[in-house]
């Protein structure tokens, strides 16, 4: 029957459903098998447990990569841009070009010598980081490269976002100040690290350095006034382990369940659009 007509599940079920017990797995299985409704019925999607990387447990153990492009401003048309998972803090680099020599120059001047070694760094397969010098490079420091699931760009997501951020933050810059975007970039760049976030509720300069930037307003925040340079220490380091939890919760762990029966070797429909 489902030959001749390519019914859905519910309208067979209904038509045997009286006479036979059971039918609904069967029919679906029959269903299933059918290379013909899969090529053109539309997918009903349902939202599936999204899964992520292994967490970061310290500022800067983990961060994604990313180039985007600007108008061209002299020599400089790119921004490197980095993201941090634990705290979201971000670095843009202004660049002449989008290459491999380029991210090993600003991880090695710019970003090892302020965070330390990265743990692991991931992004999309762009050439510029997928070349046998990063490779060779990162192997010095004991960096892994993780390269993101091709047609998923939510692997990509905490650094699309952040150039979107950027770009919005620039043009704003640039109609108040009437100045190019390179020289609006660190006043960007600042009020990106001094928002507080709307999953943690804590600006990523907050969770990187353990109290509010200062604006000029009078805020709370652990002071060295009135107490042993030892006791503020040690109230700092506490503050800050208790706002990089807050960072961790919100992070996406890797899951521990599979969401399919897809095995290696398999065949698929895969879609066109």
């Amino acid at each position: 029957l489902h030959q001749r007509t390519h019914w859905g599940v519910q309208a067979l079920v209904d038509q045997f459903e009286a006479t036979y017990a059971c039918v609904y797995t069967l029919v679906k299985k029959i269903l299933e098998s059918c290379l013909t409704c899969h090529r053109v019925n539309k997918r009903q999607l349902r939202e599936k447990v999204q899964g992520g990387g292994e967490l970061a447990k310290r500022p800067f153990e983990r961060v994604q990569v990313d180039f985007t492009e600007l108008p061209k401003l002299g020599r400089y048309q790119y921004l490197l841009v980095l993201v941090d998972h634990l705290t979201h803090f971000v670095e843009a680099f202004p660049v002449t070009r989008a290459t491999a020599k380029t991210v090993i120059k600003i991880l090695l001047e710019k970003i090892i010598p302020r965070y330390g070694v990265i743990n692991v760094i991931d992004s999309d397969r762009g050439p510029h980081f997928t070349s046998r010098i990063i490779r060779e490079t990162t192997e010095l420091f004991s960096t892994k490269w993780e390269y993101h699931t091709p047609w998923h760009p939510q692997s990509s997501g905490r650094v699309e976002r952040m150039n979107g951020e950027i770009k919005k933050h620039l043009t704003k810059r640039m109609v108040e100040t009437k100045m190019n975007w390179v020289k609006c970039l660190p006043p960007a760049l600042l009020c990106i690290r001094t928002q507080p976030r709307t999953d943690t509720g804590i600006s990523p300069f907050k969770m990187l350095y353990g109290m509010p930037y200062d604006f000029g307003i009078p805020i709370e925040h652990p002071k060295a006034v009135d107490k042993v340079l030892t006791e503020y220490i040690l109230e700092l380091a506490r503050r800050r382990q208790e706002l990089r939890k807050k960072g961790l919760v919100v992070q996406r762990p890797p899951l521990d369940i599979s969401l399919h029966k897809i095995q290696p070797g398999d065949q698929v429909l895969i879609k066109t659009w």
